[in-house]
């Protein structure tokens, strides 16, 4: 076959992609989902028209696992997409997810959330990054309001793409970026798909996709899930913490309730997880470690701000919160990164107001933690620290309930 008859294109990049985006446009279960048909043919065209050489292959400098690289993996090569490229990808990516006629779990799921991490942390153009981040935060609110409500038919609210930028990342806006973004996600989120039929009403997808494939049987997930614990149980034995993205993607061998929120609760878990990562001896200053680590806390931040009565009702989620993002919040309090900091600092604020009935022993660690050690820090002050401190205190004066409910 002559480069030309690749589908998508002669690029190294398209002779990846194509055969799978031309997979999507052509099979009959996909033909109701006209706007994720439409975003994967605006794809292909944009594959089509590179030329052979159009995407540069540089040797990786950072052996952050955020971007699946260990450190034995020194001459790992990193491909560069083109910048229209990455924003097709994310369009088609946010319509996927979005679609309410088709369920994508499992590995399927993580891997659409590690492709947006690796375009935000890899690329060199600041409206890409902050529509990777837009998209993972859209992402978020989609998959955690059909978890608050356990169905497919859900109204989801856009994200504002300017309250992302609140802490960090501002440096990125260029000119009109955050206008642009804005229109990007409610673009997407806007475009019809239609109405799903009954059987998604009872959570019994047919169009499911997990773990690349359609449709997985029940004898599937029970071997996904007997693999899981396995691995699991022999991580733990050896004292190593399971820290992937990926980790649990198809199973986590707690007793669950539906589909829909067994992947909410193992990507809840996994974004703790992965705002747990601390940079190694080796790499002691790793900015892409740093910044995935950020990117984590503020997902973190939009799941918390938006969630409901499933997160104080249900006792796996309310334990999930006590058992990865209390524990995450304890151990970020060693970190001075001022942008660290604030959004752990509203991320507790958010568990005052929400949860506190369900989290009081928690509350009592973190108060002293998070409020008395900075206000009594006399030896090494932070102004900026300082005034977040007061400004979080000047907040839960305001609302009297609160004082009396956590003395």
């Amino acid at each position: 076959m002559s480069a030309s008859q690749y589908l998508g294109g002669p690029s190294s990049c398209g002779r990846a992609l194509g055969p799978c985006l031309d997979k999507i446009v052509k099979n009959a279960a996909w033909r109701k989902h006209s706007h994720l048909v439409l975003s994967c043919k605006s794809v292909l065209d944009k594959l089509e028209s590179l030329p052979a050489d159009s995407i540069s292959i540089s040797i990786s400098i950072s052996h952050s696992p955020l971007l699946s690289l260990s450190p034995s993996d020194s001459s790992s090569l990193r491909l560069r997409l083109p910048q229209a490229v990455e924003l097709s990808m994310l369009r088609v990516l946010l319509s996927a997810v979005r679609s309410p006629c088709v369920l994508i779990r499992g590995e399927c799921l993580v891997h659409i959330v590690r492709t947006c991490y690796n375009i935000y942390l890899g690329g060199l153009n600041g409206t890409n990054q902050i529509c990777a981040k837009s998209v993972l935060a859209q992402i978020m609110l989609v998959v955690f309001t059909r978890v608050e409500e356990d169905s497919m038919d859900v109204n989801v609210k856009t994200v504002s793409v300017g309250e992302l930028l609140q802490f960090t990342d501002k440096n990125l806006n260029e000119g009109s970026s955050i206008h642009f973004c804005q229109n990007y996600v409610n673009e997407v989120m806007a475009a019809s798909e239609g109405v799903p039929d009954d059987k998604w009403l009872h959570n019994q997808p047919t169009d499911e996709l997990q773990n690349g494939s359609g449709g997985a049987g029940d004898d599937d997930d029970k071997v996904a899930e007997e693999d899981h614990k396995s691995e699991l149980g022999n991580k733990e034995t050896n004292g190593e913490a399971d820290t992937d993205v990926g980790v649990g993607a198809s199973g986590g061998g707690e007793v669950g309730g539906s589909k829909i929120r067994e992947d909410g609760f193992l990507l809840f878990r996994n974004l703790c997880k992965l705002s747990m990562k601390f940079s190694s001896q080796e790499t002691p200053d790793d900015r892409i470690l740093l910044r995935g680590k950020i990117l984590s806390l503020e997902l973190l931040k939009v799941i918390m701000d938006n969630g409901g009565p499933v997160w104080r009702n249900n006792e796996r989620f309310l334990n999930t919160i006590k058992q990865f993002l209390c524990l995450s919040l304890i151990k970020n309090t060693a970190l001075s990164v001022m942008a660290i900091f604030q959004l752990q600092c509203s991320i507790f604020m958010m568990l005052l107001v929400k949860f506190r009935s369900g989290l009081k022993e928690e509350i009592g660690i973190f108060f002293p933690m998070l409020v008395l050690r900075v206000l009594e820090n006399v030896n090494q002050p932070s102004f900026l620290q300082k005034m977040t401190v007061l400004n979080f205190l000047d907040k839960i004066s305001q609302d009297s309930q609160i004082i009396v409910d956590i003395l």
